[in-house]
């Protein structure tokens, strides 16, 4: 990722899940083992997908169905589930489309001025064995172009500097400009080139697949899919909007122009989008992502006009070019699952938001627990949400404002506590006879760690200050590490978010993002102000909301507005980091090495035993003599939440790898090895 908004941080819910891993000692395992090859090697598990895939419980209804099939002895994957059950998951035909999808990055040379491009192109027809593979993109992205016409550089020449162009699979393998060939191109009426890769070990070792196409019909759901913002490979949601209009776009030369045939979407497109795809629901090509319109004639901002070259009209082009065309993909039947169930699902959800005003902002808070008969309920937020600008500190006035509630009543809450760099915080409210009323709910948590690229979502929060409102989107990255400043903007909080291209809105913070069965996946948090971005609104997972909030509820019993988290002392990296494809259970799963990078003289990693460039495998955590979580590290975002969850007494074991040995380490905590989070 080229440039971060944050640095990190995130979850792991108590309770959520036990890896088998980390109650057990592992025999032997490699210094550059990560928690899913010791795993693997010590026989608990048969491959890397299977480890990966027992970590995280089933985040959506089709597949929460298909573990219960797998369960009473189904062996078939998890696409023929859906094929046999007559209906369809998007979600897993978006995690197969985005590995026929490639980031493109080509260096230009402009009168001697080095200049940087970033794009997308997607792969149509493929020859693992072989590392061969044709890939369709748009002729800017990738041109080398000759003029001698009067520009905004004046007479001016653009080429492509050959030896530094680079293509990047969504699993992670680096392509060099060494086995890439620009075969044809045209910007005159279509924008669109042709790469061919020839003999790429790369490309053999990829999870890369080859896009079919289908044709679009106007209103259809569609994803674009592309590195967007130059960022790395992400998804966005939207539909056809219209299905067919000519457009004029600046052609590569910066000074002339293009005009081509486009179909127009909704869906979310930003710079680096282009030479993309645009996906139906089956995961079929519909269209090349090339352009985007953001003012009207008008001078007025635009947002949600996206276009792509019709995948028809490619084909046309392409057989111009005298190259293979895309495959038609085959004709199926299959019945999607209707939106109305998870629509129903984001309006239950309302009922667990609440509006909150203080006096200097307005934001969203979620109802963590609800005791109805005494009118009592705990409510978590972001703290910059209740932040007073004016008193420089938390605010003394916090009104809570029910969803439902026609009167608009304002309702007393009080401050329970909050961690000002981790930006949450809970209130609580006593004694409302308007939560009896109300017909309110708390929040049913998911693992967050078990969310999907692609998958349905619902941000629920006071859009605008102007009440409760639901935006829908997609999940566009699994996590991601970002930077916001702080309440008191007097320093950066740094925080690891969930992406989404819900439509996220000032207000919006402290809200809730939630599941297609309204199961509440994060707080809303953050969304990207940076000119000609759209689309990038950030939750904190609810596995770290969860840790955080229990432990301010914890430290509140002992009469403290704080929270309390355990120091062992150590930073931590990550390498190795990688994203695996499993054809069985249709899912692109993440992992990372967990690297010790330094150790405090003293601290308790220390008195563990734990070393410089150990490698983190597992953790767990006893309480009273029983485990009350157990946690595979497999990234780096695993230990910090842990931390939260543990109390004093707590018996803290860490299996680690060190010189091609598995060891566990074993701490029993004490009141000092805990640190106030204010």
């Amino acid at each position: 990722m080229k440039k971060k908004w944050m640095a990190a941080l995130a979850c792991v819910m108590a309770g959520a899940v036990t890896i088998g891993l980390a109650g057990c000692s592992v025999a032997s395992a490699p210094d550059d083992s990560s928690s899913s090859s010791a795993g693997v090697e010590s026989g608990i598990y048969s491959s890397v997908q299977e480890f990966l895939a027992a970590q995280e419980t089933p985040s959506t209804y089709e597949r929460r169905l298909y573990e219960e099939a797998v369960a009473d002895g189904y062996e078939g994957t998890f696409y023929d589930f859906l094929a046999g059950m007559d209906f369809t998951d998007e979600t897993a035909y978006i995690n197969r489309a985005v590995n026929s999808v490639v980031e493109i990055s080509v260096a230009f040379t402009i009168n001697n001025i080095k200049r940087e491009s970033a794009g997308s192109g997607v792969i149509y027809w493929l020859d693992k064995e072989a590392g061969d593979a044709y890939i369709v993109t748009n002729y800017h992205v990738v041109a080398t172009y000759l003029s001698t016409g009067f520009g905004p550089w004046g007479t001016h020449t653009s080429t492509t500097d050959w030896s530094s162009i680079y293509l990047t699979t969504y699993s992670g393998q680096t392509i060099r400009s060494e086995n890439v060939t620009l075969i044809a191109g045209d910007n005159t009426n279509t924008d669109l080139a042709v790469l061919k890769v020839t003999g790429s070990d790369e490309l053999r070792e990829s999870d890369a697949v080859a896009a079919t196409m289908a044709e679009a019909s106007v209103g259809e759901t569609v994803y674009a899919i592309g590195n967007a913002n130059g960022e790395g490979t992400s998804v966005t949601k939207g539909v056809v909007s219209v299905l067919s209009e000519e457009i004029s776009v600046t052609a590569a030369d910066n000074y002339s122009t293009v005009s081509f045939n486009a179909m127009r979407t909704d869906a979310a497109v930003n710079q680096g989008n282009s030479g993309g795809g645009l996906f139906n629901a089956r995961g079929e090509l519909v269209g090349i992502v090339s352009a985007r319109q953001l003012t009207s004639s008008t001078g007025v901002d635009i947002d949600g006009f996206g276009f792509a070259i019709p995948a028809m009209d490619v084909n046309t082009c392409l057989e111009e070019f005298g190259c293979e065309t895309i495959a038609s993909a085959e004709d199926a039947d299959s019945y999607s699952m209707s939106s109305a169930a998870g629509v129903s699902a984001a309006a239950a959800a309302t009922g667990s938001v609440v509006a909150i005003e203080t006096d200097s902002a307005a934001g969203s808070g979620v109802i963590w627990s609800l005791d109805e008969a005494e009118g009592d309920a705990v409510i978590v937020t972001n703290f910059h949400v209740l932040y007073s600008s004016l008193q420089n500190d938390v605010s003394d006035s916090i009104s809570v404002y029910l969803y439902g509630d026609a009167s608009a009543t304002p309702i007393a809450a009080e401050y329970v506590g909050g961690v000002q760099s981790e930006d949450l915080a809970v209130i609580r409210v006593e004694d409302c006879t308007l939560l009896n009323e109300s017909g309110c709910v708390a929040v049913r948590c998911a693992d967050s760690d078990s969310i999907t690229l692609g998958e349905e979502v619902y941000a629920v929060g006071n859009a605008a200050g102007e009440g409760i409102s639901v935006s829908e989107g997609i999940v566009s990255v699994l996590y991601e590490d970002i930077v916001v400043s702080s309440a008191d903007g007097r320093s950066a909080v740094s925080i690891n978010g969930i992406r989404t291209d819900a439509a996220v809105n000032h207000g919006n913070s402290g809200g809730g993002l939630f599941n297609e069965m309204g199961e509440f996946i994060g707080i809303v948090s953050a969304r990207s102000d940076e000119d000609g971005v759209v689309g990038f609104g950030y939750a904190i997972g609810s596995n770290h909301v969860a840790a955080v909030a229990e432990n301010i509820l914890w430290q509140a019993e002992r009469g403290e507005q704080s929270a309390s988290c355990a120091t062992l002392g150590i930073t931590i990296r990550a390498e190795a980091s990688h994203r695996v494809f499993n054809e069985q259970t249709g899912k692109v799963y993440q992992e990372e090495k967990v690297v010790v990078q330094s150790l405090t003289s003293g601290s308790l990693a220390e008195h563990m035993g734990m070393d410089v460039n150990d490698t983190l495998l597992a953790a767990r955590i006893d309480r009273d003599g029983q485990t009350v979580h157990a946690v595979s590290v497999t990234t780096r975002e695993k230990l910090p939440t842990l931390l939260y969850e543990l109390r004093e007494g707590d018996t803290l074991t860490v299996l680690i790898s060190r010189g091609g040995e598995a060891r566990e380490l074993t701490v029993t905590l004490e009141a000092s090895d805990f640190q106030t989070r204010a």
